[in-house]
């Protein structure tokens, strides 16, 4: 935020006044904002920060530099001045999930995630001051680890009973009419409308069997990718959050399509059943092999929410029990997934460059687990896979064994500049080792 020019964060604030200020106000003049250049060159500038892959059209962001970065943002703004903008085909990939299922991630053109993030900067003032207090999914000065720590907070304080909720497809599912009726609420302007419904009903690029493709578009979804994707998601479940926050004695913290409702009593079949049916008139569904209600009075209960697990375990000194939370078990995998994949057997790097692909991983589950919980014993667990991996690849170097790592592997691997997520010999930090 502090790096967004003064100009656009002044109109951010008064919009955001405005909107929080007046409850049934509708901003009737936003489309001629989308093509102002200083918000197309801020949008250009978050959109290249989240390095993103190239869309359908292949153009990368050094593409767009050699050729003018200036040059293109005016063909922007003159294609939505003039009202000739028309949004490229979604590109869709899949990503392998965990479970060995596959999640679709739409890729859209640079030119169009420019445009979307120029939407987005006008957009989310207006509809931030109406969000539910606890939904910290995407938005500005809220994390994942707050909502940790609020659900520590709420079972300290007696919400022991908890809704872990799992929505089907949730980005998938999204009803295009029905989200922008809640758009419509507080936005009257009929062209940036039908700019954000070109978004919504974009076709998209899907890969068939034997490398065919086929462009669909459909009236449900928004492509999870996309640059709205976020905030659409967080306007259309606000409905449902405002509603269990007021009128039951329930506690609800959302991150995007993860949510859980908390209860000081045992949830009873009526309730469950409401929450069903709530979600069901807005056209989402639970999934009922991933949703589970957990009673953390209860010795070893547990349940996962943003990565971390949550356990009721004895205490150390044997007084009574606590909700410990650490990193999940699933997120323990996927992080020696990855560090496999990189400290292969058979692989042709040396030493320092598989460090520098290994320290990028390692820093960034350090920077997302740490100062929440308990992650001490997890993070000491890691760094032994990790020298582990390292001492296997070093013994596998060569035909006769390479005998380098055998003895001290962990000042070994300090030395070449390693990241440890958990203090060595209690001598040195990660900080240091970076």
């Amino acid at each position: 935020m502090a790096s967004t020019p003064i100009k656009i964060r002044s109109l951010q604030r008064k919009l955001y006044c405005v909107s929080k200020q007046k409850e049934g106000y509708q901003f009737y003049s936003l489309y001629d904002k989308t093509y102002r250049m200083d918000i197309l060159r801020e949008a250009y500038q978050k959109s290249k920060a989240n390095r993103g892959k190239p869309g359908i059209d292949g153009k990368t962001f050094k593409d767009v530099e050699e050729a003018g970065v200036e040059t293109f943002l005016i063909d922007i703004s003159n294609a939505l001045r003039e009202r000739k903008y028309k949004p490229d085909i979604i590109k869709r990939v899949l990503i392998p999930k965990a479970n060995g299922k596959k999640r679709p991630l739409g890729i859209s053109t640079i030119r169009d995630r420019v445009v979307q993030t120029a939407c987005k900067i006008v957009m989310e003032p207006i509809f931030e001051p109406h969000l539910h207090s606890q939904s910290y999914g995407y938005r500005p000065k809220m994390r994942a680890q707050e909502a940790v720590q609020e659900i520590d907070k709420a079972i300290k304080c007696g919400y022991n009973h908890v809704y872990d909720a799992d929505l089907s497809g949730y980005f998938d599912t999204i009803p295009h009419q029905a989200l922008m009726k809640k758009i419509k609420k507080r936005i009257s302007d009929k062209q940036f409308l039908s700019l954000i419904l070109k978004f919504l009903t974009n076709p998209v690029q899907v890969p068939q069997e034997g490398g065919k493709t086929i462009c669909a578009s459909s009236t449900v979804g928004t492509p999870q990718g996309n640059c709205l994707s976020p905030l659409f998601a967080n306007i259309y479940l606000n409905d449902f959050c405002l509603k269990i926050a007021n009128r039951t004695p329930c506690k609800i913290i959302t991150y995007a399509d993860d949510f859980v409702i908390m209860h000081r009593t045992p949830f009873t079949r009526e309730q469950e059943v409401w929450f069903s049916e709530c979600l069901s008139r807005e056209g989402l569904k639970i999934n009922p092999e991933k949703t589970k209600i957990v009673d953390m009075r209860r010795a070893k209960s547990n349940f996962d929410f943003l990565g971390f697990s949550f356990k009721r375990v004895k205490s150390f000194h044997g007084r009574g029990h606590y909700v410990k939370i650490q990193p999940s078990a699933k997120s323990q995998a996927k992080l020696k997934e990855k560090i496999s994949n990189i400290v292969k057997h058979r692989t042709s790097l040396k030493l320092d460059q598989l460090i520098a692909r290994v320290n990028p991983v390692l820093r960034g589950w350090h920077n997302y687990f740490k100062g929440t919980g308990y992650p001490r014993q997890v993070f000491f667990k890691m760094d032994w896979f990790v020298v582990g991996r390292f001492y296997r690849w070093s013994k596998k170097r060569s035909q006769r064994g390479s005998k380098y790592l055998t003895q001290d592997a962990w000042k070994k691997l300090r030395y070449e500049k390693l990241i440890f997520l958990q203090p060595c010999f209690g001598r040195r930090s990660v900080k240091v080792a970076r």
